[in-house]
């Protein structure tokens, strides 16, 4: 056993070295850590794949030969693989690696990946999947949020209104345990039981990534993770300041101009076309404000494109929203603001679009200082409860990721500053 899983742990470790030279990747960044989960990985690879476990059906005479045995005909539940946590600070490639080790699975060694756009229940119920591209292949990861929310599909009995464990279990046994190996994102401190728990009780592997390093609930759950934790400089591609917009500006001029004029939910919005790509401005007090969160963004942005356009949106397509009379001070006492932002940054990411902000007076810092000073700010705000504010600076986080790399690609689009 020891050299199979020796043998398939270089066989992994080779793959992904390729796929990430093939990305453009810099392969020295990688770490003895990073080989370390690829051999946990090999490991429970190499062990026999649990199998789906079928209702029993017993006879009246074995259901009574069992009471007087003292068993009953309770399949054996598989052995727990303790989930895998991938822990470091915002930007030190945490989910890049699990990009990475989910191309190697699934492309390399015939893993098969069961999730669809389009998940289907009972033939007619529908639950959209935003896949998420990597080098153009569309991958298998999701946030534990998405999982959760799956999960939650096949659970709901839409005849009863209740969740039924039975049909979850099912949906686990036969579509996610072929997989063997589930990837998950942004696993934070909260809101993630019992997703996980679930998943592993099944025999699956789940391999996470998070900006945190603390999980009470896994342990509450007794499937405490096993966590290893990466360093090293914010490898991202830009800096939340550099999706400022400065006055005089090419980028200023097109804040200006006119356009079509409509009104999603509450949110009033212009779209701008131009020779270079479509422009989607709105204001960023409004934003906060309307009533949506990371499906509804992604449903109005994407709609917004395919309505202008006539075509579907696809990566690398310069689309720029531009987010104006930007305020960082707003959200220093506005939680349920903090948490709408970062969902519109989190649909961006996923889409793949640019921003840029601006003020029409005042030009916003957006220094990663000015983001400590927020923080800074909401710790110290009294009467309001522990996990509120957890879950807000984790939201920030985030939102600091998504800005900068939002204004990276921006960048490459929209015309050069005068």
């Amino acid at each position: 056993m020891t050299h199979l899983v020796d043998h398939l742990t270089q066989q992994l470790w080779q793959e992904l070295l390729a796929v990430a030279q093939t990305a453009g990747l810099d392969t020295t960044k990688f770490t003895a850590t990073h080989r370390a989960i690829v051999a946990d990985i090999a490991a429970y690879l190499a062990t026999t794949p649990p199998m789906p476990q079928p209702a029993p059906v017993p006879s009246r005479l074995s259901h009574w030969v069992g009471r007087l045995r003292g068993n009953g005909h309770k399949p054996s539940k598989p052995a727990i693989t303790p989930p895998i946590i991938i822990c470091g600070e915002p930007g030190t490639g945490k989910t890049t690696f699990l990009y990475l080790l989910d191309m190697v699975l699934r492309q390399k060694q015939g893993l098969p990946d069961n999730i669809q756009p389009k998940m289907v229940k009972q033939g007619k119920f529908v639950y959209v999947v935003e896949k998420r591209p990597f080098c153009g292949t569309p991958l298998s990861l999701l946030s534990v949020k998405k999982w959760a929310r799956l999960l939650h599909f096949y659970a709901w009995d839409t005849t009863t209104h209740r969740l039924r464990q039975a049909d979850q279990d099912a949906f686990i046994q036969t579509t996610l345990l072929p997989m063997r190996v589930l990837f998950a994102d942004e696993v934070e401190m909260v809101g993630y039981s019992p997703t996980i728990p679930d998943l592993v009780a099944q025999g699956l592997l789940v391999v996470g990534s998070s900006n945190q390093y603390e999980f009470a609930q896994l342990v509450r759950e007794s499937v405490p993770p096993k966590i290893y934790t990466v360093a090293g400089d914010d490898m991202r591609l830009g800096n939340p300041d550099d999706a400022v917009v400065q006055p005089g500006s090419e980028m200023w001029r097109l804040f200006e101009l006119g356009g079509e004029t409509a009104v999603y939910e509450t949110l009033p919005y212009r779209i701008i076309q131009q020779p270079n790509g479509l422009y989607l401005r709105f204001n960023f007090d409004e934003a906060i404000r309307a009533p949506l969160l990371e499906p509804e963004w992604m449903q109005f942005l994407r709609r917004v494109y395919t309505q202008i356009t006539y075509v579907p949106l696809r990566a690398e397509t310069p689309y720029v929203l531009l987010l104006d009379h930007f305020s960082l001070e707003t959200l220093q006492t506005n939680y349920n603001g903090i948490i709408r932002l970062v969902a519109l940054f989190d649909a961006i990411e996923q889409l793949g679009m640019g921003a840029v902000i601006r003020h029409p007076t005042h030009s916003p810092n957006l220094s990663r200082a000015a983001f400590s000073q927020l923080k800074t700010v909401i710790q110290n705000q009294p009467g309001v409860d522990i996990d509120i504010k957890r879950r807000t600076l984790v939201g920030i986080d985030r939102c600091i990721s998504r800005l900068g790399q939002a204004a990276h690609r921006a960048r490459r689009w929209l015309p050069a500053e005068a």
